[in-house]
């Protein structure tokens, strides 16, 4: 006997499965309760990318999409000002994820997925579940008109006041008391009631717009649908809290009285709720439960949709949220039949089981989350609180466009796909979670980031161990006295000792201190270099606690005062923080204007590479007082290489325009930074940043390794290792009886010492961030991470830290899915 499921509800998540169901040829009834699939109450339903992509597979999106305008202006407004604007939405979400917001009718969506069921004789009307019973071998189940229907596995998709949980925890409570609460429905709060419609069009209200009315204790959504439609959705915080055991019901005397409330309430300039309402078509008035129960299955039943997950309207995420569900229960059970040992076996009751609880592991935190999301949206734009209404004045101010998008990368990228149906390519920049080509870590991942964590304390207080005074530094050198004054402020004291500091190494008799300082100088450029990428990544830029990372020069201001050693393990500690925001990161994050990506290797090369090698020429080749000038030049080169680079990008972009003027085209930017970030026109000239730093640095290092090792006078350990350790005899009082000199050339090791170690570090923890992400597979991030110490003792710390980026940079790049014929389906 082959299998058979029971479907209870005929909504969306009900047809969806019917649907999935049949084109993967699995046995199934459905019965609905009512007279009609696609009855008219009044309500729109908004897909997103997660539902839409699921549509796609089943065929029935050009059903429901025929005539939509995608969602394309969002407007925010505050008692009818308009306080925030975003254009081009769904274009944008089209980018990143493939598919946009579209709104529509339900009726519409409903007929749709009717529409894609060939065999509806499956498909029974007027047939109200009544009573359940299961066994080890089958479910049954009775309707109101007395018919009996026997399957493998009941599926309830019969909305938030479900009979089939009702039978499911009577079951429960007779053959395992405990296993759900017994107040379990009393616990689902409802904080809100709901009035929404579907009205006449609105030329305040234009098709492909979607307004949000933020007010004290109520919000607005109103959206143009099709050409002569307006949906719209009034929302309103109860007086208190209650929960679903005291459910009111609301009549049309309510639903009038809650109307003329409101009527005056301005959605937008010259538009208000009456003008809205009395346009109506249908309507309908509901209390909006919020909820995700914490089980969902029993024996042979599992709810799904709104009777596992019931989400507020406000995100428009619930249709979608049952049909993702929905796919998921599908792809379990598909996988178990598959298994079988033939066509006529039959599943065992610990294969029911299974297939029921790796569902709800799957989908019950993201559904939780969505819930939570959801509320969250609801209480910001209802004003509730303090902070609440404070956030509401703030949010044009706090988020960007950009993070707005990619606050919703984090609800689309794990989107739940129909595994064994062909995905329709949509070119999308930031790949679904299904497409990675591994599966993202959740565990253990606390673990590795306080190790790291406490790796990088740990070398900002070795830097900085004994470090108490240089002693006399000399005021000339080579007969020429150390200028006095470069600036005439208070920071000129500064330059001379850092002058004089950086001389007396470069100027050493001992020669393992001189090249010391010649190989440690140049090594600091991939430094200068990725800091410079980092300050302009997209995704820093679009966080508060990201924009510290935004400024370079204040990072080389301040490494150059306190030491590389020091500064550089506080970097990637502010780093780590960030990185805990999903929104670091996306691939959409990963983005840098492609002006400054190409600017950044002749910024580095002008503004630090060339006073490097003016500071490193011997004093007989630039004579005595020029070279203490390029010593004291050189202190501000980290510095100078932001403005430089802002300066050749703007040159840059300058001549593009100029370019396109003398040939008499018009001076458009092709479609806004916005846009262009989608065609990684960044990639190229970053991994060519990176290529030269590795490859400069490299043979550095092998070099210097070369001519040290070939020389019988030099030593290895005395050119980097030979520093007091806290353990050593002298501990913190090492510097005790020497010159400034000697303290100069222990100060410099330790500094290299920490920069490789700090650098060693976090090259380390991106790759085990990359695996965590399931960017890469788990047999490429270990040879990464074999590589990377190999890199460090045979090419040195520069090369290391520029190969890893080389390679990050271009893994992440290469995750996006934008080009014609990309890989059409990875599951």
């Amino acid at each position: 006997m082959g299998f058979k499921a029971i479907i209870v509800g005929g909504g969306v998540g009900g047809l969806t499965l019917a649907n999935i169901l049949e084109q993967l040829n699995i046995d199934y009834v459905l019965l609905e309760a009512y007279g009609d699939f696609t009855p008219e109450v009044g309500a729109s339903i908004a897909m997103l990318p997660n539902g839409l992509q699921i549509l796609d597979q089943i065929g029935c999106r050009a059903a429901f999409s025929e005539g939509v305008y995608p969602v394309q202006t969002v407007r925010v407004t505050r008692q009818g000002d308009l306080a925030a604007t975003i254009e081009d939405w769904s274009t944008r979400l089209i980018k990143r994820h493939g598919q946009g917001v579209e709104f529509n009718d339900r009726r519409i969506l409903l007929k749709a997925l009717l529409g894609g069921i060939k065999n509806k004789e499956k498909l029974l009307l007027n047939k109200r579940v009544c009573k359940i019973t299961t066994d080890e071998s089958c479910a049954t189940v009775e309707t109101t008109d007395g018919h009996l229907y026997q399957g493998d596995i009941i599926v309830g998709l019969d909305g938030i006041k479900s009979t089939v949980r009702d039978e499911m925890r009577r079951l429960a409570a007779e053959q395992s008391p405990g296993y759900f609460p017994d107040d379990e429905w009393k616990r689902v709060p409802i904080e809100y009631k709901c009035i929404f419609g579907i009205g006449k069009g609105n030329k305040y209200l234009p098709p492909g717009s979607s307004t949000q009315v933020i007010n004290q204790g109520f919000s607005y959504l109103v959206l143009g649908g099709p050409p002569g439609k307006t949906y719209f959705f009034l929302v309103e915080k109860l007086p208190k809290k209650i929960f679903a055991g005291e459910t009111p019901r609301y009549t049309d005397e309510d639903a009038k009285a809650f109307v003329d409330k409101h009527r005056n309430d301005v959605i937008i300039e010259g538009c208000t709720f009456g003008d809205v309402f009395d346009n109506h078509t249908s309507f309908g008035m509901t209390p909006l439960h919020e909820h995700a129960f914490d089980q969902w299955h029993y024996g042979r039943i599992i709810t799904l949709g709104d009777a596992a997950h019931k989400v507020n309207p406000i995100a428009g995420q619930g249709g979608n949220a049952a049909m993702e569900s929905v796919a998921a229960f599908a792809n379990f059970l598909k996988r178990r039949l598959d298994a079988l040992p033939s066509p006529s076996a039959s599943l065992s009751a610990a294969d029911v089981d299974a297939i029921l609880r790796d569902t709800q592991a799957l989908r019950h935190e993201r559904a939780r989350q969505v819930v939570m999301y959801s509320r969250t949206a609801q209480k910001t734009y209802a004003r509730e609180g303090w902070l609440g209404m404070k956030l509401t004045y703030l949010l044009p101010l706090l988020l960007s466009q950009e993070k707005l998008m990619e606050s919703w990368a984090s609800v689309m990228a794990d989107a739940v796909r129909v595994e064994h149906l062909p995905v329709v390519f949509r070119p999308h920049y930031v790949p679904f979670t299904v497409e990675l080509p591994a599966k993202p870590m959740r565990r253990r991942v606390g673990l590795e980031r306080t190790a790291t964590a406490l790796a990088l304390a740990g070398l900002t207080w070795l830097a900085g161990f004994g470090i108490r005074a240089f002693g006399q530094l000399p005021d000339a050198m080579f007969g020429q006295p150390f200028r006095q004054t470069f600036t005439g402020y208070g920071v000129d004291r500064i330059f001379r000792v850092l002058t004089k500091l950086f001389a007396v190494g470069l100027a050493s008799p001992v020669p393992e201190q001189r090249l010391q300082l010649a190989y440690f100088v140049p090594m600091m450029a991939p430094t200068v270099l990725i800091w410079l990428v980092e300050a302009h990544r997209r995704g820093n830029a679009q966080t508060l606690f990201g924009r510290l990372l935004t400024w370079p020069g204040f990072l080389a201001v301040l490494y150059q005062l306190l030491t590389i050693a020091r500064v550089g393990p506080v970097y990637f500690l502010l780093t780590l923080l960030l990185s805990f925001n999903p929104l670091y990161n996306r691939t959409g994050a990963r983005s840098v204007d492609p002006d400054v990506a190409r600017a950044v290797l002749p910024a580095v090369v002008l503004g630090y590479v060339v006073p490097s090698v003016l500071m490193l020429l011997p004093p007989s080749v630039t004579g005595p007082a020029l070279w203490q000038d390029f010593a004291t030049m050189w202190q501000m080169a980290p510095v100078v290489v932001g403005p430089v680079a802002t300066l050749i990008a703007t040159g840059i972009r300058s001549a593009r325009r100029a370019a396109t003027t003398k040939k008499g085209g018009a001076v458009v930017e092709e479609q806004g930074p916005e846009l262009e970030m989608y065609k990684n026109k960044d990639v190229p000239h970053l991994l060519t940043a990176y290529k030269a730093a590795f490859f400069a640095t490299a043979a550095l290092h092998v070099g210097f390794l070369a001519y040290v090792v070939a020389s019988p006078s030099l030593s290895l350990s005395k050119l980097f290792l030979d520093v007091p350790w806290p353990w050593s005899p002298k501990g913190a009082r090492w510097e005790v009886g020497l010159s400034a000199r000697e303290i100069a050339f222990v100060l410099f090791k330790r500094d290299l010492f920490g920069f490789a170690a700090a650098n060693l570090v976090w090259c380390l923890h991106s790759v085990f961030e990359m695996r965590r992400l399931g960017y890469v597979t788990t047999a490429a991030a270990t040879k990464a991470a074999l590589a990377v110490p190999a890199s460090l003792l045979l090419l040195g710390p520069g090369a290391m830290y520029a190969g890893t980026w080389f390679w990050r940079e271009k893994t992440i790049a290469g995750l996006s899915r934008m080009e014609a014929g990309a890989e059409k389906k990875k599951q």
